[in-house]
């Protein structure tokens, strides 16, 4: 499918995360969560700027595919890529024909939905792509039927290479992990780092060992020693002190928290995470998921023996990596 306006394209071919999380209690089984993305035949739609320079939109439709190849496609997902370089977004009528095309997707059929999203979540997509600055982000819509995955790339010319390539990988993980139940924030946005480092190695675009050194140094500038990434379990639940260090904790040393868990797995087989933890989140939830997988007591052991790991010299860490099998 292919429709054209003055100001926008959609394309049929091939985002930070914000979706609520919500961590699982004890061991018991989850109860079913509503709705999840599913196995999916139709690759991602893309909407963009029709004057939009296309060099940014195909870095990030070659990162996403390179994480589509990897974890295979999911959706249905809605990729919308808006730069304000050549002010375009200035046209009140490219305004609408974007909020309309938006909204139509987000709420289906409702016309109620539908005019409250063109003042609330579509005004706010061009508010932001008018401030002038870089963002990206995913959104999950579980009310229409059936849900869908919202990936939105603002101003992608602020993004220095390759991270443009990587954010495409890093947001299409979750789109991956959101067809299962709610893993913590330091599974779910570590898991997300841990891959766009990784498959942006195999694709040439950066180096794990690099990416991995520059989340180290992040981990270290915590300045609360006691704080680590149980207290990232679910970021909205935290303190302001805590939440100021979401990016270290649920990143960057998330990242590493994912590593060490792979590393301590009965294979070390990076492969072994979308076929054998993500399968046992689905069965059991993610605590008993993370213990099984693992091979530790219980979280509280996991958390206490990757605590003890990051007193240790870096060299070691990233000899730590090396363990990993694919």
């Amino acid at each position: 499918m292919n429709t054209q306006s003055t100001f926008l394209k959609l394309f049929v071919g091939g985002a930070f995360f914000t979706v609520i999380l919500c961590s699982a209690r004890g061991d018991e089984k989850p109860e079913p969560e509503k709705k999840a993305l599913s196995r999916h035949k139709a690759p991602p739609t893309y909407v963009r700027n029709e004057k939009d320079d296309s060099k940014w939109s195909g870095i990030i439709r070659d990162g996403i595919d390179a994480a589509r190849k990897y974890f295979g496609n999911y959706g249905p997902v809605y990729v919308y890529i808006l730069g304000h370089e050549d002010k375009t977004l200035n046209s009140k009528d490219f305004h609408r024909k974007l909020v309309d095309a938006y909204c139509r997707h987000h709420c289906s059929d409702s016309r109620k939905e539908l005019q409250s999203c063109k003042t609330g979540p579509g005004a706010e997509l061009v508010r932001k792509a008018l401030s002038g600055r870089g963002d990206a982000y995913l959104s999950f819509v579980d009310d229409t039927d059936p849900p869908i995955a919202e990936l939105v790339f603002i101003n992608p010319h602020e993004f220095k290479d390759p991270y443009l390539y990587t954010r495409g990988i890093h947001e299409y993980t979750h789109v991956f992990q959101r067809s299962f139940p709610t893993t913590p924030t330091w599974m779910t946005e570590g898991g997300a780092e841990f891959f766009a480092a990784y498959l942006g190695e195999k694709h040439g675009w950066e180096k794990l060992r690099d990416s991995m050194k520059e989340f180290m140094k992040n981990v270290h500038r915590v300045e609360d020693p006691a704080l680590g990434i149980e207290d990232m379990e679910d970021v909205d639940k935290v303190s302001p002190g805590v939440k100021k260090y979401y990016r270290h904790l649920a990143y960057d040393a998330g990242a590493w928290a994912f590593a060490f868990m792979i590393h301590k797995s009965k294979r070390r087989s990076i492969a072994d995470t979308r076929k054998v933890l993500y399968p046992l989140v689905a069965e059991h939830g993610w605590e008993r998921a993370l213990v099984g997988f693992a091979q530790v007591k219980d979280k509280l052991a996991f958390y206490k023996t990757f605590r003890d790991f990051l007193k240790t010299p870096l060299e070691a860490q990233l000899k730590m990596l090396e363990t990993l099998e694919d």
